[in-house]
């Protein structure tokens, strides 16, 4: 996720607007609209706001937040958990950036491996990337599947004795992420207490 990104999302987040970043910094609507274009660089300042702001984020706050958003916003969350590192990609040679930029890591969705649970060690990691909201404090467990491009998503909640089976057959990465949030995050079932 890039420093624009992130921007957007303590906005998002705050409930800011750029007046509202104008008064507090004292400067104008107009120049924090300047300095925040996509073809600047973030200024030092606002990066160590970003910053703050995101360490100070628990899970709780961010799952709150991400159910005040709508559909898209969360979706764009999402691709922004799972874009590629800026550190790898100032590293890639012969490849449009700004392409890549657009892209996310993704499930591998073929259900194929070369070496034994290679496939589910992958996939987990990708679910794992939004651990940090929550999302198994819902369940005593939540496994994803796939088999020739068509996942299911096995999972029991917490305090109930039923297994359930979702199919995913047609969804992409995304949305499968969003369809895990749905069932756990975005739902009132119970939670185990961690604390």
């Amino acid at each position: 996720m890039n420093w624009h990104e992130r921007f957007k999302q303590m906005k998002g987040g705050l409930g800011y607007t750029n007046a509202d970043i104008a008064e507090i910094t004292g400067n104008t609507t107009d120049s924090i609209k300047s300095a925040t274009q996509p073809n600047n660089e973030i200024p030092r300042w606002l990066k160590l706001a970003i910053v703050v702001y995101e360490s100070t984020l628990s899970k709780n706050e961010t799952a709150d937040m991400l159910k005040k958003q709508s559909k898209e916003d969360v979706f764009n969350f999402i691709r922004n958990r799972l874009a590629f590192d800026e550190n790898l990609l100032t590293q890639l040679r012969h490849i449009d950036k700004n392409d890549m930029l657009k892209e996310h890591r993704r499930f591998e969705m073929s259900g194929y491996e070369d070496k034994k649970g290679e496939c589910t060690l992958f996939n987990l990691g990708i679910v794992n990337e939004f651990a940090n909201l929550g999302i198994y404090d819902y369940t005593d467990y939540l496994f994803l599947d796939f088999y020739k491009g068509h996942g299911t998503l096995y999972l029991q909640y917490f305090q109930s004795k039923e297994q359930e089976e979702i199919e995913l057959g047609g969804y992409g990465t995304v949305e499968i992420i969003y369809e895990i949030f749905e069932r756990t995050i975005f739902s009132n079932k119970p939670t185990r207490r961690r604390i």
